[in-house]
């Protein structure tokens, strides 16, 4: 939903539209206007929902928005300080639900799910970052000897060659690690056996020879899944 912000603009541009028209109809206003008055509020609000919902991801309102579009799955790869898996490279995804005004991000992973408690997408000029704080809950095989914990990530938003995200997470239990993606794509997906079945376009498409740019790959190999065996969910 749109934020307080959104919501001011909305009765902003609704006064706005009625002091025009009492001014233009020298402070006579009838039912006729009234009608255009309560049209043009909705037209105006119906408008800012489906650009705040949808509109914005798409030209020709890019050009206008420096938000860059990270809805969509994320395959990552991560390492982590937790002893029995630092030196391995452990396969998740990153879900990003995305409106302009807001972003919510889960995770997924073999043995377990995260779910951003906050979250917030920070652009500058010269820099963007997507930080959250998240609750990480093990799937109910899995939960002896690993309950529910919290942590924070901040990933910095590459944008060349291709959007790319990478950055690290600490965990309240003492563990952190670094992730990075290597592919994403626009599909939303709400469990790591559907997202490891997706397809998605590599970050190394463009590196790739002509023949193969532009194609979309098939969850890249390279990373090693999660054992099923009860450790932090991170």
């Amino acid at each position: 939903m749109p934020t307080s912000n959104w919501t001011r603009l909305v009765i902003a541009l609704a006064a706005a539209i009625t002091l025009g028209i009492v001014w233009a109809t020298s402070g006579k206003l009838d039912t006729t206007y009234a009608k255009a008055t309560l049209t043009a509020t909705s037209t105006v609000t119906l408008l800012l929902l489906a650009f705040d919902r949808w509109l914005w991801r798409y030209a020709p309102f890019r050009w206008a928005v420096r938000r860059p579009v990270l809805h969509g799955t994320w395959k990552m790869i991560q390492r982590t300080t937790y002893e029995p898996r630092a030196h391995e490279t452990i396969e998740s995804y990153l879900v990003v639900h995305q409106t302009y005004s807001t972003i919510r991000v889960n995770g997924l992973y073999a043995i377990s799910d995260s779910q951003s408690l906050s979250a917030d997408l920070a652009v500058d000029k010269s820099r963007c970052v997507l930080s959250y704080i998240f609750r990480t809950d093990a799937h109910t095989m899995y939960r002896a000897g690993n309950p529910p914990s919290r942590g924070a990530a901040a990933l910095k938003v590459g944008r060349k060659p291709r959007l790319h995200l990478v950055g690290d997470y600490w965990m309240e239990r003492g563990t952190r690690g670094s992730v990075k993606s290597v592919a994403q794509t626009s599909k939303t997906y709400d469990t790591f056996e559907a997202a490891r079945q997706g397809t998605y376009r590599s970050h190394r498409a463009r590196d790739e020879s002509a023949a193969h740019d532009g194609e979309d790959d098939k969850t890249p190999d390279g990373t090693k899944p999660q054992s099923p065996s009860p450790e932090p969910t991170e």
